[in-house]
């Protein structure tokens, strides 16, 4: 490539990287309006660690604090204390026998509890957490970013069978001994639909059979205020979830409609619910709503108010230091790893901010750290790659050679770094619970470190190389007989 070609490009691809730079990290004033510009970097939805967020206590029908118990005037003798929580003796509860905490109760809690954790994941959450307090409660809490929250917080707790009634008596099939909702129901999904989405119902063989036989009977949405419409409604223990009209049927499957495309994120929050309660049946364990007892509190960040702010700069200082050294080191191409460095950053932060789509996805303190894991190994890399150069150029090579014979000895070494990282992400994606989020962001940074080390940065270095008057001060190189001659 000539050099006037060479400076071309290089002088378009500065321009590129400095208006995508100010788009991603810098706000600025939209003249003519009272209103500024967010950059990339400000949209982000924040985790708990940066953002602070909600919580909510579960406790099962039966069991109450010690400020409940003054409050009510309980009498003790009623209930049998486990730290700070007492348990009813009174039988329709179920949680005492013979004068201890009944087994059966220990096991459907259990059960109870580790299906609440599973409908948080299910939903896609970054940052959440589900933990037992005193053996029989459970604390939840969730980001501030989502905006579903009291749905979310409320609906998670119910914990009986799906039904279907219709008009508001319980549907034969599903009261006959040993009915199940896996019988009627193969599963539920969020889909949309000219921007509106919606709750697809996926119905089994029998199922098809059951809605077929009533449809003609059914209102239609239009006529659900009157006092005589037909109608089924879907239910989660005794919680109605929805009623289902005629013209929610269509071609053997069920659509329950959320009219504004942001309602997407309730759609899957009744999802995550339905496919726990699907799987699970009925677990034994009522827990009392929350909203209704005013109990969702809010918590502050866990890293302070300004975390993501000192985070932000704790970032800018570490990327300026690895740049300054690596210019230090290397010379211009120590500029080139600069070009590759800023190109990752930009990216990344664009992946974060609209390519995960979930609208459970958070920014955390973990995406801060698998962004540093690649952005470290880029710099590694680059340095091991400025080194083998250098090797060959003390060999006797010319510039040219050298350049070839470096990224040449170090490729299959680059490849099998990304390769172990690239595995380790997937791992992580397949096996750790509630860390799915995470391993997303992990192999955004993991692909994208590689393709800066691998072709990016080269393709920087060919055309700033070929721009370049003295390929000697490039590489900052030196021949042993030029410093003889000095």
């Amino acid at each position: 490539m000539g050099k006037k070609k060479s400076v071309v490009l290089m002088v378009l691809l500065t321009i590129v990287i400095v208006v995508f730079s100010v788009v991603t990290l810098v706000p600025f004033p939209i003249f003519g309006t009272p209103q500024s510009f967010n950059p990339t970097i400000w949209q982000y939805d924040l985790g708990a660690d940066l953002g602070g967020g909600y919580y909510a206590y579960y406790y099962p029908e039966g069991v109450k604090t010690e400020l409940e118990m003054e409050a009510d005037e309980e009498d003790k003798a009623d209930y049998i204390q486990n730290g700070s929580l007492y348990l009813s003796k009174d039988e329709q509860y179920g949680l005492v026998k013979d004068g201890a905490i009944s087994q059966t109760f220990k096991t459907d809690f259990a059960k109870a509890a580790k299906a609440i954790a599973d409908r948080f994941e299910n939903k896609g959450y970054s940052d959440y957490r589900v933990a037992v307090v005193d053996d029989y409660a459970l604390r939840v809490e969730v980001p501030s970013s989502d905006a579903t929250v009291s749905e979310t917080l409320t609906i998670f707790n119910y914990t009986g069978a799906i039904t279907l009634e219709k008009s508001g008596t319980l549907m034969d099939e599903f009261a006959e001994d040993g009915a199940k909702a896996s019988d009627f129901f193969s599963g539920f999904s969020v889909a949309t639909q000219y921007d509106v989405a919606y709750i697809k119902i996926s119905l089994t063989s029998a199922g098809y059979d059951l809605i077929e036989g009533v449809k003609d009977e059914l209102s239609t949405s239009d006529n659900s205020s009157s006092s005589d419409a037909v109608k089924l409604t879907l239910k989660v223990g005794d919680n109605t979830i929805t009623d289902i009209y005629q013209d929610n049927y269509n071609n053997g499957e069920l659509r329950i409609m959320f009219y504004a495309e942001e309602n997407k994120a309730a759609a899957e929050t009744y999802v995550a619910l339905l496919n726990s309660s699907l799987s699970a049946g009925d677990l034994g364990v009522d827990f009392r709503t929350v909203v209704a007892n005013g109990d969702i509190r809010s918590f502050n960040a866990v890293y302070g108010d300004n975390a993501q702010l000192l985070l932000y700069i704790a970032i800018a200082v570490i990327f300026v230091a690895i740049v300054a050294l690596g210019i230090v080191k290397m010379g211009r191409f120590g500029v080139v790893n600069a070009y590759a460095s800023l190109s990752y950053l930009l990216v990344v932060a664009t992946c974060y901010a609209f390519l995960l789509g979930s609208a459970a996805f958070e920014f955390t303190l973990g995406s801060v750290l698998v962004f540093l894991v690649g952005l470290v190994l880029i710099n590694v890399l680059q340095v091991q790659i400025y080194d083998a150069i250098k090797a060959e150029f003390n060999l006797g090579k010319t510039v040219e050679s050298s350049v070839k014979g470096g990224y040449k000895k170090t490729l299959w070494g680059v490849v099998d770094i990304y390769a172990l990282s690239l595995i380790a992400a997937i791992a992580l994606f397949i096996g750790a619970a509630g860390m799915q989020a995470l391993a997303i962001q992990a192999l955004i940074c993991i692909v994208m470190a590689a393709f800066c080390n691998l072709l990016w940065a080269r393709a920087i270095n060919f055309t700033f190389l070929s721009a370049s008057k003295n390929k000697y001060k490039y590489f900052r190189f030196v021949r042993e007989e030029d410093e003889d001659d000095e």
